[in-house]
């Protein structure tokens, strides 16, 4: 557990743990449950912050590191005790919390996210939506709950979220009422505050939990331990218990195309899991190739295992700022990674005009292309993409024929996901054959190669001959992975 969260027991499960702490140990209630701050806890906390101040600028403290943190640490213990001491003495009253307690809750209101940290510990939480100081609810198990937890002004939050993205050099305030930032520990988070909404400030936080998953993962269902296999090659995968996502057949197909250098898009709505797709067929591209990934935020983190880069390298975007900084956008990026050499590319999700410059990097022979689009389906694949194709300056000017063969010829394989209840499946996973259907409105042609069978019955077999078969061949991908039974 980093410095900057709180100390979960570690018997228990992450949710009874959390909500255990929540309420113990950031929350005082009334009768009529308003929040009613521990005095000691605050005057202490407050001897602690005047320590650092005369050690630290603010800067230093919003951007913490190991040598605030360690004084942190030590300024709490020592104050935990001098304070409990002199209250003692003169009858007031003491810290309620232990040392531990009180050391690990200081770290967290000083330099972490305060009563947020415990929601970000929490396995099970994917998003946190605070509605200002007063709601704030988490998304768990396909469904949102109301977390115990206020604060003591809208002041006090927008502070807290001040700091919480000042690692990305962001700011929220009525001159600049909205941030997309990433927190320290990796996620994030979209803020908003007044003048633009009454509720200030709110916020949405995205919680990446998928990080290092692979395609086994998705083979098996979620209770089994992940085996013990080396990236990059291809598996067996009817040997591992299967009921997840994928299929073995699918599985192997998807493999087998990643190993040949096929484009893949995974498209669905928001919140289906294309980044845990994109992120488990990355980790399929051998190691020490020369793997380039951009994002707006980073959440593909393909070998999180390895001290070093392994010749991956991670570009993200960044907005205009009002002193202004000029905007980095992704059609920038993609240019900008064909001139890095790259043998794979990754773009974490496509929404507009760099689209085009994507496109036309891997008609030119770039393999392992990687990236998401929102769409429904396949079928709704062309549709999509030709919308964001009007939107840069050079693609606007291709006709839907030209623009279906672009696509026909770049693209090579489909992965639709979707929500089914609350369970996520993969849909479909559909081939382009590189023609073009010219009856009626042009459009790439397209094959399901394995569609999902309801609920609980998941992928089944392959359905059609591959129109890649003889790239699998080439690349050295035994027969028994692609061939129908």
């Amino acid at each position: 557990m980093s410095d900057n969260f709180p100390n979960i027991p570690e018997n228990g499960s992450a949710e009874s743990s959390g909500r255990k702490y929540e309420e113990s140990y950031y929350m005082r209630r009334d009768k009529n449950a308003t929040v009613v701050g521990n005095n000691a806890y605050e005057e202490a906390l407050g001897k602690i912050r005047d320590i650092l101040t005369t050690r630290f600028s603010s800067d230093q403290l919003n951007n913490g590191g190991p040598q605030v943190t360690e004084a942190t640490r030590v300024a709490a213990r020592e104050t935990y005790f001098s304070y409990n001491q002199v209250a003692v003495n003169k009858g007031l009253p003491v810290i309620e919390f232990t040392n531990d307690e009180f050391i690990n809750k200081a770290l967290s209101d000083i330099l972490g996210m305060g009563a947020l940290d415990v929601l970000l510990a929490d396995s099970e939480i994917e998003d946190i939506a605070i509605n200002g100081p007063h709601e704030v609810y988490t998304f768990r198990n396909g469904k949102w709950e109301l977390a115990s937890i206020k604060f003591e002004s809208a002041d006090a939050l927008l502070g807290l979220m001040n700091r919480g993205i000042s690692n990305s050099n962001r700011k929220v305030n009525t001159v600049d009422p909205i941030a997309d930032a990433v927190l320290p520990g990796g996620q994030r988070i979209n803020v908003v505050t007044a003048p633009i909404t009454n509720t200030w400030p709110s916020a949405v936080i995205r919680i990446q939990r998928c990080a290092g998953m692979s395609l086994e993962d998705l083979v098996r269902p979620s209770k089994y331990p992940p085996p013990e296999i080396k990236e990059a090659e291809l598996l067996d995968y009817s040997n591992l218990p299967q009921g997840g996502m994928l299929s073995p057949e699918a599985a192997w197909y998807l493999n087998a195309a990643v190993l040949t250098g096929l484009n893949i898009v995974v498209v669905g709505p928001t919140g289906v899991g294309k980044t845990t797709m994109l992120t488990a067929l990355g980790r399929k591209i051998p190691l020490g190739q020369r793997i380039l990934i951009i994002e707006d935020t980073p959440e593909i983190n393909l070998h999180p295992e390895l001290d070093t880069p392994h010749n991956i390298l991670y570009l993200r975007t960044r907005e205009s700022t009002a002193e202004g900084i000029k905007a980095v956008g992704q059609d920038l990026l993609v240019r900008l990674a064909l001139r890095q050499r790259p043998d794979a590319l990754t773009l974490g999700e496509a929404r507009g005009a760099e689209i085009f410059d994507l496109l036309n990097a891997l008609n030119t022979g770039h393999k392992n292309g990687l990236t998401s689009l929102h769409a429904e389906s396949a079928d709704e694949l062309f549709d999509r993409v030709f919308l964001m194709l009007a939107q840069s300056e050079r693609g606007r000017f291709l006709d839907s024929f030209r623009a279906a063969k672009l696509v026909a010829s770049t693209l090579n394989i489909v992965v639709s996901m979707q929500m089914n209840g609350r369970e996520r499946v993969i849909s479909s996973i559909t081939e382009l054959t590189g023609k073009v259907k010219t009856q009626g409105t042009p459009e790439p042609e397209t094959q399901v190669m394995f569609q999902h069978g309801g609920t609980g019955v998941g992928l089944g077999k392959l359905m059609n001959d591959s129109a890649f078969i003889s790239k699998f061949k080439t690349a050295g991908i035994p027969a028994r992975y692609y061939t129908k039974s």
